[in-house]
């Protein structure tokens, strides 16, 4: 190589690593953006087990699940803005025919005001058929943990975002959207209906007779409501 073209081709690399260096960064900020919208489709672990108390007053096992599609949301009943517009999407998915297979589970997280009458007025509200959408509290410590160790999300009092979790029929978490989004809504309503055409799992009902000692252990000490 000449003294004359060492210019040009030190130029040039210089030019190609920037456009790489620029492209990276790109990707990397289109990567950041897709998380902010709030929606992500994956193939999780098997969800650790829990219990909690639906409005009936009856207990909400997670275990009983296995075999079903279904879908996690949190909420407090005295939120004056996205809880509503959060519900109002639940209940439009709730009502379409390709999804009347799948349950979906509504946690407060403000259970010293939500209780069980409190529950039963608030999914009166939304005509929440009890089969299929569940309303359901607990101690704050216990939702905590639930949120943030098992769910991947984190929440506190009156704190949580609007995401839906979906847990296929083996129990293992597989996504979750922004449901207050018209676009995420329908990304969650195509994930369910992938979901509710696999199968379920031969031992569906072993694991849903069995004892697990380790929910037993974390639902300790759970208030009456």
């Amino acid at each position: 190589m000449n003294n004359t073209a060492l210019p040009y081709w030190l130029t040039l690399m210089v030019v190609l690593a920037a456009s790489y260096g620029g492209w990276k960064v790109y990707q990397v900020q289109q990567f950041k953006n897709d998380q902010a919208v709030g929606g992500i489709k994956f193939s999780g672990p098997p969800l650790d087990e829990f219990e909690l108390t639906e409005r009936s007053g009856q207990p909400f096992r997670s275990r009983d699940m296995v075999g079903k599609v279904w879908v996690t949301t949190f909420f407090f009943a005295s939120c004056p803005g996205a809880c509503p517009r959060l519900n109002a999407n639940i209940k439009h998915l709730n009502s379409l025919e390709e999804l009347k297979e799948v349950t979906w589970v509504s946690i407060t997280v403000d259970p010293s005001n939500d209780t069980l009458p409190v529950l039963r007025e608030y999914a009166d509200r939304y005509q929440a058929d009890p089969e299929r959408w569940l309303f359901c509290r607990a101690d704050l410590d216990y939702i905590k943990r639930i949120g943030t160790d098992f769910l991947k999300l984190p929440v506190s009092w009156k704190g949580h975002n609007e995401m839906a979790v979906v847990i296929d029929k083996t129990g293992k978490l597989r996504g979750m959207y922004d449901a207050t989004r018209t676009s995420q809504s329908e990304k969650l309503r195509e994930l369910l209906v992938e979901c509710l055409s696999e199968e379920a799992p031969h031992n569906a009902s072993d694991n849903n007779a069995s004892e697990n000692e380790a929910v037993k252990t974390l639902a300790e000490g759970q208030p009456e409501a």
